[in-house]
């Protein structure tokens, strides 16, 4: 059945499936929860204290999104949740103030991942119809010289 589709409505299915594939990609980002992995909440490190903790205990407000950890913040393990996490998150806490708490994803680095692996398969699959149009047109190209050199035989 492919094989009878012309040139024209094979891109125009194309088309039409990948402009699909891209409307579900928005819509789903749009409908998905914002943070569908709880944040990790056992001390494991002997330098947060009870005060690192507070989140636990009082109410917080949350001062920026989850950001990896430097390298000198992992090595100074200033803050503490860096010398046992490779994420951190600056939070208010209500009574004590200011303090980090480890979490699980970088939700901007995780997007940009995403969007690098998708320029690659992109790139990949356009490579790759490419050399089967190159291949294709050589094997053309060797078979109507066969029929010529089979006309020019007289068979």
């Amino acid at each position: 059945m492919i094989e009878s589709c012309s040139k024209k409505r094979m891109v125009v299915a194309i088309a039409f499936l990948i402009g699909l594939s891209v409307l579900v990609l928005i819509i789903e980002n749009e409908l998905a929860p914002s943070d569908t992995r709880p944040h990790t909440h056992t001390p494991t490190h002997p330098n947060i204290t009870l005060r690192d903790m507070c989140w636990l205990r009082e109410e917080v407000q949350e001062l920026e999104e989850c950001q990896p950890c430097t390298v000198l913040e992992t090595q100074s393990g200033s803050p503490a949740v860096c010398s046992s996490a490779s994420y951190r998150q600056k939070i208010k806490c209500n009574k004590t103030g200011e303090v980090f708490r480890k979490c699980d994803r970088v939700v901007w680095l995780e997007e940009r991942h995403f969007w690098i692996f998708l320029g690659v398969s992109a790139v990949v699959g356009l490579v790759a119809g490419l050399a089967t149009a190159v291949r294709q047109r050589i094997l053309d190209h060797r078979i109507v010289q066969r029929i010529q050199r089979q006309v020019a035989a007289g068979v």
